[in-house]
């Protein structure tokens, strides 16, 4: 079977579109501001049910609540099992730039295909490259081609909405609030609006629209009856919507911008403009395009009045339907100047995101297919302001790459399961916009979180984690995230002027790297602790027990505030663990055990070689039998073991071999839903095993 001939319009359309996926796939990193916290933070989701995070489990918890925000980290999440973090970026931004300019034309497409002009309609290809794309804003970036397949398939079924199809329109206005909130809601109000326009127009045009016509309004009536339908249908959709809105921004405080500031962001096309101004060219080019298509449209209206039947209303030649568009935009340009440009619980950039669709709104009005000729006008200047739009952007995107890759060289030197704290003389600052290639770049920061970078694939802890801060993201804090910031293992002096110099270091940590605008340091170990690591043995006895209590005078006391850091063996998480003492358990020493229902993570510094480790824990009277867990260097050696629900103590022996230096134990219980289940460990014998 032959293929069919590609035209002329679909090879130019698959070209744009590979051409502007391919800086994605060229460079290894893509230079937006939130981006590598969104990457972060969809890691720790996929890494968060395993134990062997702990330091994942002990800082963070997981919001779970299908708010809007949801869609990146669902997609990011789940290609992780699959890819790399960093090309499940890619595949998200790709999503993002590639279904726009194609979800666009299925909207335009839809609305009026015999009059539509094909090059108007490639705008869209200038939009996918866009300031908020670039602000790390993954989630609406995904929202917009949502919003308009959202629109078009409506807008082509909206006069026979089967049950069918009716479920496919409700599964895209769903995938629209996961995506984004304020997308959704601009896509909710535009269909009701849409809805009642044409449904009004059809019943006017149909009553008053003849030679003969009959004052009816009765009838006028009748024929809005599928608008009344239309409301029914839309009832969940609008209680979801009201539900959200009400929740997250009535009664917080709201910030809005000065009238001057709003103007020169509206005609300067400021949503196009990213890393500097030589982008506002563009935006404003486009402006003038579109203002010769606007009066294209009215010459074509004015044609139709002039040729219209004898026996046909002005206002009938005059309006055809697609007025609505116009005035939507209108409606939207009103609230661009009226909306404030934040709420406090419900987020920023308000205007940004509002502006972004006045002018993609707009283009369905226009009828500029008067001619071939100026068809392929429209087509040749449109592609060429997409080209320089691309072009300028990938110029960037390349030094970018470059000095993203310099300041990643450390990451290697982050051990698993620590904690990373960042140090910055002010929060996106001058130093967080200024590239030793380019320059300054005026309006994002694409250095401001590249750190979260250091701590994907290795289980460690972004102490300066901004997404576990707010009630919109999947993964927040558990409690402040201050009682870390002192004990942190890692220090990054990052974008500061003076980066290696930072005497209030010194005391705790060690410089291990520099890089040209950041340093990373290592907290030193006690000196107890090396100490411990100095020591020779073939065996160690540790007791498990409260503060205070005596122990056998060859074992070593843990108690519940023993620390691993500090001495070279103890417990590494901070919880509420606490000792308890049981006589009817078994004779002293091992009738005093540490306790806890979360996870308990016990590390011993050890020369690398094979050993034998005995634990030993005590069970208690309980309804149900406690399931009891134990991971020993990543490996888990005790799965599910079902304790005796009375006062016993059980043992358990494994071998191991220790490759890095260590030994560390993670225990933990499967939680019951009638009572509070814990792990009580009462010793580990830990001797070596000559090979």
């Amino acid at each position: 079977m032959r293929l069919k001939r590609l035209t002329p319009k679909v090879t130019l359309l698959l070209v744009l579109v590979a051409l502007h996926l391919a800086p994605i796939w060229l460079f290894t990193y893509f230079p937006t501001q939130d981006g590598s916290s969104h990457i972060y933070n969809a890691y720790v989701l996929k890494e968060y049910h395993k134990h062997q995070n702990y330091r994942l489990r002990e800082v963070y918890t997981l919001n779970l609540l299908l708010f809007p925000n949801w869609s990146s980290q669902i997609i990011m999440t789940a290609f992780m099992h699959i890819v790399p973090p960093i090309v499940c970026e890619k595949i998200v931004i790709s999503l993002s730039i590639g279904l726009l300019p194609l979800a666009f034309l299925y909207f335009l497409y839809g609305i009026d295909q015999q009059r539509m002009n094909f090059g108007l309609g490639l705008v869209g290809f200038i939009f996918t490259y866009h300031y908020l794309l670039h602000m790390g804003f993954y989630n609406f970036s995904l929202s917009m081609p949502m919003f308009f397949c959202s629109l078009g398939f409506w807008w082509r079924h909206k006069t026979n909405l089967t049950l069918p199809r009716l479920g496919i329109l409700y599964l895209f206005l769903i995938l629209t609030y996961l995506s984004h909130f304020q997308s959704f809601l601009q896509l909710v109000v535009v269909m009701t609006c849409f809805a009642t326009y044409t449904h009004l127009y059809q019943a006017l045009t149909d009553t008053f629209g003849s030679k003969n016509f009959n004052r009816n309004w009765r009838q006028v009536l009748n024929r809005l009856a599928p608008l009344a339908h239309f409301a029914g249908l839309m009832l969940p959709i609008y209680f979801i919507l009201l539900a959200y809105y009400l929740s997250s921004t009535v009664g917080d405080q709201q910030d809005y911008w000065q009238l001057k500031r709003l103007i020169q962001y509206f005609f300067d096309m400021k949503s196009l403009v990213y890393y500097s101004d030589r982008h506002i060219i563009i935006g404003q080019l486009m402006l003038v395009v579109l203002a010769i298509a606007f009066l294209l449209t009215i010459w074509d209206r004015i044609q139709r009045v002039i040729h219209r039947d004898r026996y046909q209303p002005i206002w009938l030649a005059l309006i055809d339907g697609k007025e609505q568009f116009l005035l939507m935009a209108g409606g939207l340009t009103w609230l661009f100047f009226n909306v404030p440009w934040s709420v406090d619980s419900g987020g920023g950039w308000i205007n940004d995101r509002v502006h972004i669709y006045i002018f993609l709104i707009l283009l369905p009005f226009f009828t500029t297919n008067i001619h071939r000729y100026v068809q392929h006008a429209f087509t040749a200047v449109i592609t060429l302001l997409s080209l320089y739009h691309f072009g300028l952007t990938a110029y960037v995107y390349y030094h970018l790459d470059r000095e993203t890759a310099e300041m990643t060289t450390a990451v290697e030197m982050i051990e698993p399961h620590s904690t990373l704290t960042v140090r910055s003389s002010l929060w996106d600052g001058p130093n967080h916009r200024t590239s030793s290639y380019i320059g300054p770049v005026k309006y994002t920061s694409p250095f401001l979180h590249v750190p979260a970078f250091y701590c994907i694939d290795n289980g460690a802890v972004l102490l300066n984690n901004y997404e576990a801060e707010l009630p919109y993201f999947p993964i927040n804090y558990k409690t402040d995230p201050d009682r870390w910031q002192q004990s942190a293992d890692y220090v990054l002096a990052w974008r500061m002027e003076n980066h290696q110099d930072q005497p209030d270091l010194d005391q705790n940590y060690q410089r291990i790297h520099s890089g040209t605008a950041y340093s990373l340091y290592q907290r030193q170990k006690t000196d107890t602790a090396l100490s411990w690591q100095k020591r020779s043995f073939n065996q160690l006895n540790f007791d498990f027990q409260p503060a205070g209590t005596p122990h056998q005078a060859d074992s070593i006391v843990v108690e519940p505030n023993s620390w691993y850091r500090e001495h070279g063996y103890g417990w590494v998480t901070v919880s509420n663990r606490n000792g308890q003492h049981n006589t009817a358990t078994a004779e002293s020493p091992n009738r005093d055990f540490v306790t806890d229902q979360f996870d308990g993570v016990f590390k011993v510094d050890l020369p690398n070689g094979r050993y034998q480790v005995k634990v030993q824990f005590a069970s208690w009277p309980t309804p149900k039998p406690i399931q009891l867990n134990l991971i020993a260097n990543d490996k888990k050696v005790i799965s599910n073991w079902v304790l005796p629900v009375q006062n016993e103590l059980v043992g358990y022996t494994y071998s191991l071999e220790a490759t890095d230096g260590h030994l560390t134990q993670i225990v933990y219980v499967e939680q019951e839903k009638r009572f509070e289940a814990r792990w009580q460990w009462a010793s580990c014998h830990i001797e070596r095993v000559e090979n």
